[in-house]
């Protein structure tokens, strides 16, 4: 633990994002030398062509539970929520919790793992994800209080709700990512008609989860973020900002406000958007004229 208090001297996160993230890190090496094509732990498959992309999602989908879980658990039925944010103030200054496991992972996990992962392995390598993940890491820093004297935390009423509920999405995601067409290694091992019967046996029940997974997220993702997310921004965290930095505490920046207001409007409009593809492609996928493909978070 020394160790961790001193690298988050020299890196802006706290021990608990730097031990998240570390520990993040240290299983996807771990996990790409296993999947990888000279490795003799596992049998051969699509793994051993895709090991760093297929590390990262088995990676990630732990996480999104926990934070999913968390993020409900204290956002929905925390019996203590409203009277903790009573006004905007105390929601916008009024709690904080430096441990808080979902900032941590907002930080430390994106930082440390998934950022340098993605510019790494070419099946990640998606310019609008990294832009989509460094935002949201300056929004979950600006949420700890790394830009204020007194490390005062900012907005952390919100955080279960930006780095908790929206996840349950991404559950779904991170599984029918793996069997995309454009991971054709997967996509036809997934849909290979020949093989093994115990091999045949697991491609079908795979694909039978696969599609159950397509359409939970597309349910979970035009709930949560096509529609919960841009009222939750613009009906109550905008509103609560605006209230609450007409007075902020010492030592916190006026500029933090506008920055967590504008990049929690951006991002409200980029889910509305994507919500607005997959209901398209929903529509299709109902109407028989389209494959109902979905988009990436």
């Amino acid at each position: 633990m020394d160790f961790l208090v001193n690298l988050s001297d020299y890196i802006p996160l706290s021990p608990l994002a730097t031990n998240i993230g570390i520990t993040c890190l240290v299983a996807q090496i771990t996990l790409t030398l296993v999947f990888n094509k000279r490795s003799a732990i596992i049998p051969r498959g699509p793994w051993n062509h895709l090991t760093m992309f297929t590390a990262h999602q088995l990676i990630a989908l732990p996480l999104m539970i926990i934070l999913t879980y968390i993020g409900f658990r204290d956002w929905f039925f925390d019996p203590n929520k409203d009277e903790d944010g009573a006004t905007a103030t105390d929601r916008i200054f009024g709690k904080s919790n430096p441990n808080d496991i979902p900032l941590a992972m907002g930080t430390g996990a994106i930082l440390l793992w998934d950022i340098p992962t993605g510019f790494i392995s070419p099946p990640l390598r998606d310019p609008l994800m990294w832009a989509h993940h460094f935002g949201m890491f300056f929004v979950a820093a600006t949420m700890t209080g790394l830009f204020c004297k007194n490390g005062d935390m900012i907005g952390y009423y919100y955080g279960s709700f930006y780095f908790g509920v929206i996840e349950l999405s991404s559950i779904f995601l991170t599984y029918i990512d793996v069997f995309h067409p454009k991971f054709q290694h997967y996509y036809k091992w997934l849909n290979a008609t020949h093989g093994s019967k115990s091999m045949k046996s697991a491609a079908k029940i795979l694909n039978n989860l696969n599609e159950v997974a397509r359409i939970s997220f597309a349910l979970s993702f035009l709930a949560l973020r096509g529609i919960y997310f841009p009222y939750v921004t613009f009906r109550m965290a905008i509103p609560d900002l605006s209230e609450a930095y007409k007075n902020q505490p010492d030592g916190v920046p006026m500029w933090t406000g506008y920055f967590l207001s504008g990049m929690m409007a951006l991002f409200a409009l980029l889910q509305a958007y994507w919500g607005v593809l997959i209901a398209k492609q929903v529509k299709k996928a109902l109407g028989g004229d389209g494959d109902g493909k979905e988009k990436r978070k």
